[in-house]
C-alpha cells in the first residue's frame, strides 16, 4: 500500500537538528537558532524505529513509494485495525518498532508508537489532542520526557532520564498546534553521535532481530 502526493500521501516534514545535536551530518538541516521554542514545550524520546504514516486509506513510510517491508508487517496489522477510525484527510505519524535496529528495547508498549497527528489542514495537533487521539485509536505514544515552559530544563530532560547506550535522542516541539509551514522552526531533534550502529544489510534479511514488548493485549507483533 503506497501513498502518493495527494491528500492521503503527504510526506512527513524533515525534522531539523538542534544546533548542538552531535548526530547531525553534512547532509542534515540544522536549526539556526531556538527562537521557535517559546511558551510551553514538549520533549519526547526519539525512538530508533521507522517513520510510518497511517491514513484512513493507506500506510506508508517516510518515502511515499517505499511500499510495505517485512519489518513493518506487525505495524501493517495495527493499521488494519485502526484505519477506519482515522478521519478523512488526517494522518497519524509514528514509529514502527517491531524490528530491532541500533537500540534494543525490551519493554515497548506496542509495535507502533504515535508521536504526531495531523488534521486535514496539515496542522500538527497540539500534544493534548495528540494524546487524546492516540487513546481513541488505542495506540501507545512515544515516551514523554518533559512538558513545561523552561527551555533549559526541556533540553536537559533526556540526559537526566536516558543515555546514549539505551536511547537515540529526543525531539523538542511546541506543546501547542504546529502548522506545517512552521514545522521547520518549532520542531527539532537532538541525536547522539554515530546513532546508526547496525549494518544496512539487515534490511535484506527476513530473520532480523526483534525488540521486546510488554505483555499487554494487542501489543505483541503478529506473524
Amino acid at each position: 500500500m503506497n501513498g502518493n502526493d495527494g491528500e492521503v500521501g503527504r510526506k512527513y516534514p524533515r525534522t531539523r537538528h538542534l544546533p548542538d545535536s552531535p548526530g547531525a551530518t553534512d547532509d542534515d538541516k540544522i536549526l539556526p537558532d531556538l527562537d521557535g521554542f517559546a511558551g510551553e514545550l514538549v520533549v519526547t524520546e526519539k525512538m530508533d524505529g521507522g517513520n510510518v504514516t497511517f491514513t484512513r486509506d493507506t500506510m506508508y513510510a517516510r518515502s511515499l513509494d517505499s511500499g510495505t517491508q517485512a519489518w513493518d508487517r506487525a505495524c501493517k496489522a495495527v493499521w488494519g485495525r485502526v484505519a477506519h477510525d482515522i478521519p478523512p484527510g488526517w494522518r497519524i505519524s509514528g514509529e514502527s518498532m517491531w524490528a530491532r535496529r541500533s537500540v534494543g528495547y525490551r519493554d515497548l508498549p506496542g509495535v507502533y508508537l504515535v508521536f504526531g497527528v495531523w488534521d486535514a489542514g496539515h496542522t500538527l495537533l497540539g500534544w493534548d489532542d495528540t494524546v487524546e487521539w492516540a487513546a481513541l485509536l488505542g495506540l501507545p505514544l512515544v515516551p514523554l520526557l518533559y512538558r513545561g515552559g523552561d527551555l533549559t530544563a526541556a533540553r536537559s530532560a533526556w540526559s537526566h532520564q536516558r543515555d546514549e547506550e539505551c536511547s537515540e535522542g529526543f525531539v523538542l516541539r511546541s506543546a501547542g498546534p504546529v502548522p506545517e509551514s512552521e514545522f521547520g522552526r518549532r520542531v527539532g531533534k537532538w541525536v547522539r553521535a554515530g546513532h546508526v550502529r547496525t549494518a544496512a544489510t539487515w534490511r535484506q534479511r527476513d530473520d532480523f532481530a526483534l525488540n521486546g514488548f510488554v505483555d499487554i493485549a494487542g501489543s505483541r507483533p503478529e506473524a
